[in-house]
């Protein structure tokens, strides 16, 4: 908690100019403000919180987070009011250099798929679609941990070739880790998808965790929670598996704000000062 409020003491200081401009309203952001981003931003408890023109989850404290895509090019603009006194803060978005993987190997009927196990796919992914856009009744949850250890045989943002195959980039990180490796929740939630088995994605588990932010876990062997459960940070949820469409065994880790993919390295070490 004393870095929580530290960071709070220095970010305060810093703008005390700029706070005492716009009439003692406050609003900054923690984070650097570039592509695959996650942005954790402050300002007065109880103002409504504007990032583009769109409605932002502000929790009790003050504290709420905004992602930034991986393609994103046009500018942040973030406004926060209270007592009929406003902020603005315009972000411009730092460009990013993305790598290319190229990965062989994959069955043929799970890179280009026919048209019945297409709609399977449109369905699954429906599915998990709708689930996010429920809310969920917590505070945003800020402190974040990796759920396992080990290496990255994928880094967020890079672009896919999947059998010589052009694909959308892999907006999410893939940690290369034995079978079976028990899988941690990243941060205090709810389980809003707990599928057996998703053509892609195979053993399928997403958490929601307030302000729209949630995390996905795929490929699993094993599933230990089930919809609608309560997880705390650090509980074991599953096991490491080569489920959906795999290459061999690792665990598939996304994070998103809204519909909005960020880079989860970035988003767990941008989380630490919030971390007891």
């Amino acid at each position: 908690m004393f870095k929580l409020f530290f960071v709070l003491f220095s970010f305060l200081m810093f703008f005390s100019n700029e706070v005492k401009a716009e009439s003692e309203n406050v609003l900054f952001v923690h984070g650097d403000n570039r592509q695959g981003e996650m942005l954790f931003g402050y300002t007065n408890p109880g103002a409504v919180v504007k990032i583009n023109d769109k409605d932002v989850f502000v929790r009790d404290d003050g504290w709420f987070v905004f992602g930034i895509g991986r393609d994103e090019k046009s500018d942040i603009v973030i406004n926060s009011k209270i007592n009929d006194k406003e902020i603005t803060k315009t972000l411009k978005v730092k460009k990013r250099k993305w790598k290319i993987q190229k990965i062989d190997g994959l069955p043929e009927n799970k890179v280009n798929p026919p048209q019945e196990i297409q709609d399977r796919i449109m369905k699954e992914n429906e599915y998990t679609y709708n689930a996010r856009q429920k809310p969920v009744d917590m505070q945003t949850a800020l402190c974040y941990q990796m759920p396992a250890k080990g290496r990255l045989s994928s880094v967020y943002g890079s672009q896919r070739i999947l059998n010589g195959n052009p694909k959308n980039a892999h907006n999410a990180i893939d940690i290369a880790i034995p079978q079976g490796t028990p899988v941690l929740a990243s941060a205090d939630g709810y389980v809003i998808v707990a599928y057996d088995e998703m053509y892609i994605s195979g053993k399928t588990i997403v958490i929601a965790h307030g302000g729209q932010v949630t995390t996905s876990y795929l490929h699993l062997s094993k599933i230990d929670v089930k919809e609608g459960d309560f997880v705390k940070r650090g509980q074991k949820i599953g096991e490491v598996g080569s489920t959906g469409r795999s290459t061999g065994p690792h665990l598939h880790w996304a994070v998103l704000w809204k519909n909005v993919r960020v880079d989860p390295v970035v988003f767990v070490q941008n989380s630490k000062g919030f971390c007891n």
